[in-house]
């Protein structure tokens, strides 16, 4: 079982805790297992998760709230899910995004859900 460190900051007499994430391999999400993305030209789009070890998700874009059910695959430089025509790599706080019907660019996270 790997554990996450634990930063602890002291600052003009507060205490502040921050846990680093204990599996580097999983999407950044919120409590609800989600997170939305602002794409260039005016696009965005959220993505939810099955767990917190995600195995599947679901990619709703802005284009009319059209949704695409995605698998998890093998992803060297991060996690990766797609369903064979649509993919979706996410990199940090960026995601890059294949196949949908608007080409979603320049993705970046906004916030998680």
């Amino acid at each position: 079982m790997r554990v996450a460190p634990l930063i602890v900051v002291f600052s003009g007499g507060l205490l502040a805790a921050v846990a680093a994430s204990a599996d580097p391999a999983q999407p950044p999400m919120g409590q609800f297992d989600g997170a939305y993305y602002t794409c260039d030209q005016g696009q965005a789009f959220q993505i939810s998760y099955d767990s917190r070890k995600a195995k599947k998700a679901t990619l709703t874009t802005s284009n009319n709230n059209h949704r695409y059910k995605l698998d998890r695959v093998n992803g060297a430089a991060g996690p990766r899910f797609s369903n064979g025509s649509v993919n979706i790599s996410v990199v940090g706080e960026g995601a890059q995004v294949q196949g949908t019907v608007i080409p979603l660019t320049g993705c970046k996270l906004k916030n998680t859900t």
